[in-house]
Formats: C-alpha cells, structure tokens, sequence
C-alpha cells in the first residue's frame, strides 16, 4: 500500500497546505482506498483544536473534524485509534482527495499525517 506522509508546522490561526499536493497521488482512480490518520503533538497541553478537512471531488467525508493527541506509547499508524476516514473513491474519472488542517490555537502546532493509498 503506497504512503505519503507529513509532518506539518501549522502557525497559530493558520491551514496548512492540501497534503497530497505535489505528490504521485494528488490524483486517484477510481476505486482506490484512501486511510487518512494524523496526531497533533500538544507539546504539553491537555488538548490542541487542530481540525481536518477532507474532501474527494467536492464531497466532504470530514468537516472540522478535530485532531487527536499524541498518546505516548500508542503507535502511529492506519489502523489504529489515529485512523480518520476509510473511504474508495467513487468518481467516474481521476479523482482529486484534498486533505488539509486548521490550527486554532494561539501557538504553533506539529501535525503528523499518513495517507495510506490502496488499489
């Protein structure tokens, strides 16, 4: 199962970048699995609003759909708790996942991402 993976600084107030921008899989075909699972280092807070928004050819599969915190000792990954959305396209043609995050805290935050691309 290809990878693309990330670790993103999102400033205080700021959306990162779409994810898989740029990448071999910034389009897919038809019936490919997406897995999307991120984490948000707190760096010592009890929680970080850190919210993702994930849509496949302009339907919304998650809308401010809040980050989790890093457990220590939970591992990172597509099947764990840190899964977000398990989903095949369903378009027709190419289809175009656009995958980014909101930070609304007043401090810059670390987000980990993997999306996990099956056929």
């Amino acid at each position: 199962m290809p990878l693309v993976k990330k670790r993103l600084s999102i400033a205080a107030g700021a959306t990162s970048d779409q994810v898989l921008a740029g990448t071999t899989y910034e389009y897919v075909d038809p019936g490919t699995r997406l897995v999307v699972a991120s984490v948000v280092d707190t760096a010592g807070t009890a929680s970080a609003h850190i919210t993702m928004d994930f849509t496949v050819n302009n339907a919304e599969f998650s809308k401010n759909a809040s980050v989790s915190a890093l457990v220590t000792g939970e591992p990172f990954g597509w099947n764990g708790n840190y899964a977000m959305n398990d989903m095949v396209t369903q378009g027709a043609v190419r289809n175009r996942p656009v995958i980014t995050f909101t930070n609304g805290t007043a401090a810059t935050r670390t987000v980990d991402v993997a999306v996990f691309i099956g056929g």
